[in-house]
């Protein structure tokens, strides 16, 4: 081992404290990006993948009541690549165990095949078979909430009148990824379900023999998304068309896309304040042991040690530092990573939703921290390359001070010595006295901001967009409660 590796060791153990802290702010940086940034593309991953196998409309468009040869006219407008409809209304459901009414959202199902767009993913049971009137399978959620299965008998009330539908399979939709009733804010399985059901019940039930209340489409890579829209609104409007919105605007989709937009920049913004909090601690660290080893520059310097070595020496100690928090900190992260998808399972209905951490992620997350390490460092490095071995070898000159503002104004007396020189310090380095303030004070408000979301995501679930309530303006997109009313 060289003379300069030996010393490097001894002077890692001697400032072991200050190693640790540096590692472990070093981890934590590496943990976030690796938990948040590794669980944001994880989500990605899996709504790409569900909304590609259950083929999820781009653009919906609820109305009235309009004949089902209207959808080849649908079919034709320039930029839709597929065309789907459905008969779809809210009716109570008989639970006969709670005062609360519980209502379900009807869909119908083609009589033979899966749909064309919007499909759904069968969990436990089966799918409907031709012929049969009073199969119905229902959501996932509800299920569970309600405790069915398949081969259970659900009673509905449908345009005033009782019947009794035999519960055949429980699935999944990306659709109602996160049901919300009308008129509420979060979900509530225990009063809320989807009921997915031949047409040939729905259609008759509700007076929709050979009809539909609501279109959907898929669009084509060139397609003109608001020319769409435009053609669909004027094509329906005179069946009784409630404006046609895009997927940004159904209810699920824009729930689900706002938590990942704000996971996506939490990954951002706390990896770099403690990226932040890790070059500063180095720019300290190194500056102290560099000032008190001039000496010791200089015998090195005088031996024949270049100044690449010795600037390459004291960088060694932020690498071996940032090494150590990166292998904590990828750990850690993969371990929350798990823990924290866990959480939107509980609320998002994602089937192939799992962490998966990339060696992408994994190689971007260590050179972030190496890199902002050594920017840190090699501030303080800079100076000992720089220092001729004669200066080096004399003790560094006092800095000269005077009474700061406040000492001359008096508040010194009123201090004893400790306080005194703190006053001093506050006053001689006001820079550093603000951003350290600074510092502390964005702290406690991302740990107040972190704890106060997700105490309410635990409590309450993911946040809801204001105009996904499920209130009675047919004019807000995605909103059916005029039409389940009627």
């Amino acid at each position: 081992m060289r003379a300069l590796d030996r010393k490097l060791l001894r002077e890692i153990w001697h400032l072991k404290g200050q190693a640790i802290s540096i590692a472990l702010v070093v981890a934590s940086g590496i943990m976030s990006v690796v938990t948040m940034r590794g669980s944001y593309e994880s989500l990605v991953n899996a709504q790409q993948q569900y909304y590609s196998e259950t083929r999820f409309a781009e653009i919906w468009a609820p109305l009235v009541r309009a004949p089902l040869n209207l959808l080849t006219k649908i079919e034709a407008i320039p930029g839709v690549d597929q065309a789907d409809s459905r008969v779809t209304f809210l009716a109570t459901l008989d639970l006969d165990d709670s005062g609360i009414p519980a209502q379900g959202r009807f869909v119908s199902l083609p009589e033979a095949g899966r749909p064309i767009l919007n499909d759904l993913v069968v969990r436990r049971g089966r799918y409907i078979v031709p012929g049969a009137p009073d199969e119905v399978i229902i959501s996932e959620n509800f299920a569970v909430a309600r405790e069915f299965e398949p081969g259970d008998t659900i009673r509905v009330i449908i345009n005033g009148r009782a019947r009794d539908l035999d519960v055949v399979g429980i699935a999944i939709s990306a659709e109602h990824s996160y049901a919300v009733p009308p008129g509420s804010l979060y979900p509530e399985d225990d009063r809320y379900g989807i009921l997915w059901a031949s047409r040939e019940i729905l259609g008759p039930a509700f007076n929709m023999d050979g009809a539909f209340n609501e279109a959907f489409v898929t669009l084509t890579p060139d397609a003109n998304e608001n020319a769409v829209i435009e053609t669909l609104d004027e094509i329906l409007r005179p069946y009784g068309g409630l404006g046609a919105y895009p997927r940004r605007s159904q209810a699920s989709h824009q729930i689900l896309q706002a938590e990942l937009d704000s996971n996506r920049v939490t990954g951002a913004v706390i990896p770099i304040v403690f990226l932040g909090v890790a070059v500063f601690l180095l720019y300290l660290v190194l500056g102290r042991l560099i000032s008190t080893q001039r000496g010791e520059i200089a015998v090195l310097k005088a031996f024949g040690y270049s100044d690449r070595e010795v600037g390459a020496h004291f960088l060694m100690f932020a690498v071996v530092a940032v090494l150590a928090g990166g292998a904590i900190g990828t750990i850690g992260g993969v371990y929350l990573g798990d823990s924290y998808i866990a959480l939107y399972d509980q609320y998002f209905d994602l089937p192939s939703l799992r962490y998966q951490l990339t060696p992408s992620l994994l190689v971007f997350a260590f050179l972030a921290c190496v890199i902002g390490a050594i920017g840190g460092a090699m501030a303080a490095v800079r100076r000992a390359i720089l220092l001729p071995p004669a200066e080096a070898m004399r003790p560094q000159a006092p800095d000269r001070f005077k009474p700061g503002f406040l000492e001359r104004m008096g508040l010194g007396r009123l201090l004893g010595p400790n306080g005194r020189m703190i006053l001093r310090n506050i006053e001689r380095k006001p820079v550093q006295g603000f951003f350290s303030s600074l510092g502390v004070a964005m702290s406690v408000a991302i740990h107040i901001r972190v704890f106060h979301v997700r105490q309410h995501q635990f409590h309450d679930g993911p946040a809801v967009p204001l105009d996904t309530t499920g209130g009675s303006d047919p004019d807000i997109p995605g909103d059916h409660a005029r039409q389940d009313s009627s």
